[in-house]
């Protein structure tokens, strides 16, 4: 949360931007009616803000920011980049690239995995041994959805404080990304969204019989320590739920020991597997 005083250093100068990024927020709802209900928010008073006459309270901008699972702060980034952060994919594509015969040819591949990708759709509990916590077991939530003509999806990893406090949330992480299907794999490619330097992949079986419960796979990606080192660990996803992604599923996302009861056996079992937990890039 944004201490009072930096917030309200940054509202003077940002009230528009507050109120134009809550009007995109808007656009994903039937009705602001709607929304407001679901925030429990007075519609008068919302009106206010999006028509810039009021700046929410930092007691309501957390609420709004926590719903969406945002930060207060990132409403007072410019609605460019609040757009980008929000819908995940840059959409910007420079007309040079938009001509390269490849890069077409890998978007064509791309749409053209969204039919058999159907019925992967929904929200996943996606489990791997973490490059920051050795020998820990990162638990963290993943949501396929179908937008803008691509399967996308987003991965939310939380880190809890480790100084004996488990309950209490130190760290979070988004990556954004898109989906396809080639040769009988699923290849996902996604950012990190917030510091912007970090891309990781993944290449996972895809589970043909219903319902489908575990995809199994391996992750790549660049640990976000002093050594950027990059790694290569087995990843398991685990089928929740149809739909995008509830404050419930967020709450489960965090660090487990190998041995925890909350881990799949399936998971364990796979993990155990292989004689090293994380395979690092220059050893």
């Amino acid at each position: 949360m944004i201490a009072k005083d930096e917030f309200f250093s940054q509202e003077g100068g940002s009230t528009t931007n507050i109120q134009k990024n809550l009007l995109l927020l808007t656009e994903s709802y039937l009705s602001i009616s709607e929304l407001c209900r679901k925030l429990n928010i007075n519609r008068q008073q919302f009106n206010k803000y999006l028509s810039g006459q009021h700046t929410p309270s930092q007691k309501v901008l957390h609420r709004i920011a926590d719903y969406f699972m945002l930060h207060e702060s990132d409403f007072f980034l410019s609605p460019i980049d609040f757009r980008n952060l929000y819908e995940g994919l840059e959409n910007n594509i420079p007309m040079n690239l938009r001509k390269s015969q490849k890069f077409n040819q890998f978007l064509t591949i791309a749409k053209d995995s969204n039919k058999a990708l159907e019925s992967y759709l929904g929200v996943y509990y996606r489990y791997h041994f973490s490059s920051i916590y050795k020998e820990k077991v990162l638990r963290s939530v993943t949501c396929l959805y179908e937008a803008d003509g691509l399967v996308q999806y987003v991965t939310i990893e939380r880190f809890p404080l480790i100084d004996n406090n488990q309950n209490k949330l130190g760290y979070t992480f988004r990556y954004h990304g898109f989906c396809t299907l080639l040769g009988d794999r699923i290849f996902m490619i996604d950012f990190e969204s917030r510091q912007n330097n970090e891309i990781t992949f993944s290449i996972l079986t895809p589970q043909h019989r219903t319902p489908k419960r575990f995809l199994y796979g391996i992750l790549n990606g660049v640990a976000s320590s002093s050594f950027r080192q990059p790694f290569a660990t087995r990843m398991m996803l685990q089928f929740i739920s149809k739909g995008t992604i509830k404050k419930n599923h967020l709450k489960q996302a965090t660090l487990l020991d190998i041995n925890d009861e909350n881990i799949p056996l399936e998971a364990v079992s796979y993990f155990k597997n292989e004689s090293n937990l994380i395979l690092w890039g220059g050893e």
